[in-house]
């Protein structure tokens, strides 16, 4: 039973989902001739998320983690990742087109078969 689904359709009169993307973390590098590396990714994934607002939870988080910028949780259907060490992974972006937003996934509050609950990062435009 999908209990996000099931909430979800309750959830969006208020908070609509919003079509995103997410590029998900392929767990390969490359050396850049600067000798820096950059991060490789698997093909983009179609997805709709929906974002929420900061639990004091999540602020409790974040502030023992030591970081700063703006956060927020997403909930989304499917698995995703910040830190995924026993894969090599980590990292995932979401993208939000329609808004020109990109997140990195910092944190995952909750992963269930069929959703993940994530926290993550606006990360500045480039």
């Amino acid at each position: 039973m999908n209990l996000r689904g099931i909430a979800n359709s309750v959830t969006q009169a208020i908070n609509p989902n919003i079509a995103a993307q997410i590029r998900p973390s392929s767990g390969s590098w490359v050396t850049n001739p600067d000798g820096t590396r950059t991060p490789g990714f698997d093909a983009l994934v179609d997805v709709k998320v929906q974002r929420q607002s900061l639990t004091q939870k999540d602020l409790m988080h974040i502030d023992g983690l030591n970081m700063s910028g703006v956060f927020a949780p997403f909930y989304i259907n499917g698995n995703w990742y910040s830190v995924n060490r026993p894969d090599g992974k980590g990292g995932d972006i979401i993208l939000i087109p329609t808004l020109s937003e990109e997140w990195l996934v910092v944190a995952v509050p909750e992963l269930w078969p069929d959703w993940t609950r994530v926290l993550a990062c606006l990360q500045l435009s480039t």
